[in-house]
């Protein structure tokens, strides 16, 4: 438990003229006094308990001539303590320990020394720490439970660390390296109140840091704190970018936590000077009027980078000014409290004339980047001027020459100005080749962003060969280039037929490099490579994971809209809508506009709230006509079943005709409720099954039509949990239980890693036998085995 030496209240301290027995019990007696006042586990001491022995122990301590003034300073105090440690211990008490030490030695203590903090007593699940800066305290917790959080995600539920850290900004009286006094006491007895996972803070922390962090406080009301006096006013950390900077007496009383760290820029991280509050949620119709508002709701700083335009020779070489305006954008919005509209928002200005007033308002920025870039042979040279767009005047204007091999240097050297000119305060920190899967070769920098230009349009199959060719030169070029392997496993994820002929590959090849390419990205993660991961993961049922994944997505790109997308849809799968519409708006502020994707995913997220009306009027947005496939596949399913929740027939029956014509043009085999729940994989079975439900209303088959088995034969739910879940198998059903097998409604699902989910229906086989193994006839999308259970 976590202790401390209480303060009293007459200041004063053992003189050295003492004599070493007498001072020894006299400050035994203190410790032991204060140490029992805060244990958790004692009753509470009332206030005249605590008086007396102020009163008594000072006294006597006064009487006889032993008192001197004692060292006193402010400081920032953090309590840390792990959450069912005794639980832990009793159920597994060396991995327990083991587990404790690690997180110790790899996380907390580089932690704490990184943000020049110095942890002064280990008391068995516990420590405190002082640090000379409350930003710094602050700043340091937040990396601890992003941290435990990424730790967690690794292993299984019953051995995951979770903790609780409460922080106090107060005098401490000084012994030595040891800290006691009323500034510790209180931040011990915040750290109880605080969630599992989660941050409460002072009055006097929240006061000091709101207006420093890109964090939201939640008032928690005036706590009577446990042989604390006065009651103290407390709050709890937000860490949830839809809801921080909102006033504190309007937020979300189930705060979500944004785990991951801020991630430095560059070689550099920029801490924020100017105020840094996170927007307001706002209606899902994005308007200009509505930018507005929510613009001025933010009271950070916001910017666009608007396309560099390409002053080269070579006219081809648009893909430097595009790579670096990409890169520009990545970077300042990894800079905490800079708030920065994405790449995508910026594009439609590329070759415009524009007027910063009208794209201040369009975009909801005050600031906009502008500049050129020509390139002759190796020589470079960068114009950059950042523009007020609300009053059209030119803050800071600058030209920056070098060699090609300098590209990232003469990044850092305009990030660093614009920082400046925003005044904002830069520190030293690990360069971005070393942090997001970058590179700091420029030959690879090169070959990946002429690969991009290539991928990010609408491409020929040979051209798409072009780009994957190019993605594997800058591979070949740079090994621990984490973006291009990345990019190399979304290109063989997204092959399809004539790709595969135009890389010569099988399908089965292609799948096999998705992973490899994956393994290898791992090293050097970049946001693209965990927006794979998280879709594959949901596809697995491991939407836990993907969520925890897709965290780490937005922390090193804050810019891209996909990050926030992505992040919806595992929440939207783990059974949580209601946080991913707030990160549906997040996407919506950085990248203003929609496209159908997210007129899905927002149409899934109010479905899952059981928002019918709502649901259908986003599912309706997406373009029917478009090429893109997905939106459609996805979108016309969960319209469907919506529909027929609000028992409209008509709508039920001209949205499953065109339902059917796109399952057609996909070669799915026609609308069913197998080829649903293969791409529907939701956590909890009550999401699931309000899809099915609805599905069932329209009249979506629950079972491939033509199928010749008699429907009395087929088990339902709880015979297949009882006569197959967890058996041995023998047959062509041996596939069961391989990955993570469970039953929803009256199918039998089953998620294997690199194979995703599939789930089938079982049927008795009354001519069947144990012997010949093909007792049970499993039906799937498109396959059907016979097998036997084991006695």
């Amino acid at each position: 438990m976590l202790g401390a030496l209480h303060q009293s209240d007459s200041s004063v301290i053992l003189d050295d003229k003492i004599g070493a027995a007498d001072a020894a019990v006299s400050a035994n007696s203190f410790r032991e006094f204060y140490r029992r006042l805060l244990d958790p586990e004692t009753p509470t001491a009332d206030a005249g308990e605590v008086s007396r022995f102020h009163f008594s122990a000072t006294s006597s301590i006064i009487r006889r001539g032993w008192a001197r003034s004692m060292d006193r300073k402010l400081s920032a105090i953090l309590a840390a303590d792990v959450v069912g440690y005794s639980t832990q211990m009793e159920r597994d008490e060396a991995g327990t320990f083991e587990r404790l030490r690690a997180g110790r030695k790899e996380l907390f203590e580089p932690e704490i020394a990184r943000h020049h903090g110095r942890i002064f007593k280990l008391i068995g699940d516990g420590l405190l720490a002082e640090f000379g800066s409350v930003v710094d305290a602050v700043e340091c917790a937040v990396s601890l439970q992003r941290g435990l959080v990424e730790r967690n995600a690794a292993v299984s539920e019953d051995h995951r660390i979770h903790v609780r850290i409460g922080i106090n900004l107060g005098e401490v009286i000084v012994e030595g390296e040891d800290r006691y006094g009323e500034g510790v006491n209180v931040a011990a007895r915040l750290q109880q109140l605080a969630e599992p996972g989660g941050i409460c803070v002072s009055a006097k922390v929240a006061k000091e840091v709101e207006k420093k962090l890109a964090f939201g406080f939640e008032p928690m009301g005036q706590q009577k704190l446990k042989n604390i006096a006065e009651p103290v006013q407390a709050y709890r950390v937000l860490l949830d970018p839809a809801v921080a900077g909102k006033p504190r007496d309007d937020v979300n009383q189930h705060p979500r936590f944004w785990r991951n760290l801020a991630v430095p820029v560059g070689v550099l991280v920029i801490a924020v000077g100017l105020a840094a509050a996170w927007w307001r949620p706002w209606e899902p119709t994005i308007r200009t009027a509505a930018l507005e508002a929510n613009a001025k709701a933010d009271a950070r700083p916001s910017l666009v980078v608007l396309p560099f335009d390409n002053l080269s020779d070579d006219k081809a070489q648009g893909y430097l000014a595009d790579g670096f305006t990409e890169d520009l954008t990545t970077e300042l919005a990894r800079i905490p409290g800079l708030f920065v509209v994405s790449r995508n928002a910026a594009s439609a200005y590329k070759g415009k004339e524009t007027k910063p007033a009208e794209v201040a308002a369009a975009l909801g920025v005050r600031y906009m980047l502008e500049g050129s870039i020509r390139r002759v042979g190796d020589d470079m040279r960068i114009n950059a001027q950042l523009v007020d767009g609300s009053t059209t005047g030119h803050l800071w204007a600058e030209r920056f020459d070098g060699q090609w091999a300098d590209v990232f240097a003469l990044q850092d050297k305009v990030v660093a100005s614009i920082a400046g000119a925003l005044k904002l305060r830069l520190v030293s920190a690990q360069g971005k080749a070393d942090f997001a899967g970058g590179t700091r070769n420029p030959a690879a920098y090169e070959a990946y962003l002429m690969g991009m230009e290539i991928y990010n349009r609408r491409n020929t199959p040979e051209e798409f060969a072009q780009a994957v060719r190019l993605f594997q030169q800058a591979l070949e070029l740079d090994p621990n280039f984490g973006a291009a392997a990345a990019s190399l496993a979304w290109a063989y994820w997204e092959m399809d037929g004539p790709r595969v002929k135009a890389l010569a590959v099988s399908d089965i090849v292609a799948i096999y490099n998705v992973y490899k390419y994956l393994e290898q990205a791992a090293k050097h993660p970049s946001p693209s490579y965990y927006q794979l991961v998280a879709s594959l993961q949901v596809r697995e049922h491991r939407s836990d994971e993907a969520v925890a994944v897709m965290f780490k997505a937005v922390a090193l790109d804050p810019s891209d809209p996909l990050n926030y997308v992505g992040l919806a849809e595992a929440l939207s799968f783990n059974g949580r809508p209601n946080e991913a519409r707030d990160y549906l708006d997040a996407a919506n502020r950085v990248d203003p506009g929609g496209n159908d994707h997210r007129h899905y995913q927002t149409g899934l997220a109010a479905f899952g709230q059981g928002r019918f009306e709502e649901a259908v009027d986003y599912l309706e947005r997406i373009d029917l006509q478009s090429p893109d496939p997905w939106p459609k596949f996805y979108g016309l399913q969960v319209l469907v079943s919506a529909y027929a929740h609000l028992g409209r027939s008509d709508q039920v029956a001209a949205y499953s005709d065109r339902l059917r014509n796109v399952m057609l043009e996909r070669k799915d085999g026609g609308a069913n409720q197998l080829v649903t729940q293969r791409y529907f994989v939701f956590k909890n079975p009550a999401d699931i099954g309000r899809l099915l439900d609805g599905l069932d209303k329209a009249g979506v088959p629950e079972l491939p039509e033509q199928l010749d088995l008699d429907a009395k034969d087929r088990l339902t739910g709880s015979e297949i949990k009882s006569l197959i879940l967890g058996r041995d198998l023998r047959g062509g059903g041996a596939w069961i239980d391989k990955g993570t097998s469970w039953v929803q409604e009256n199918f039998l699902c089953d998620a294997i890693p690199k194979v995703q989910t599939t789930c089938g229906a079982i049927f008795r086989n009354p001519a069947g036998t144990p012997a010949r193994g093909h007792e049970y006839t499993a039906v799937f999308r498109f396959d059907r085995f016979e097998f036997s259970t084991i006695k």
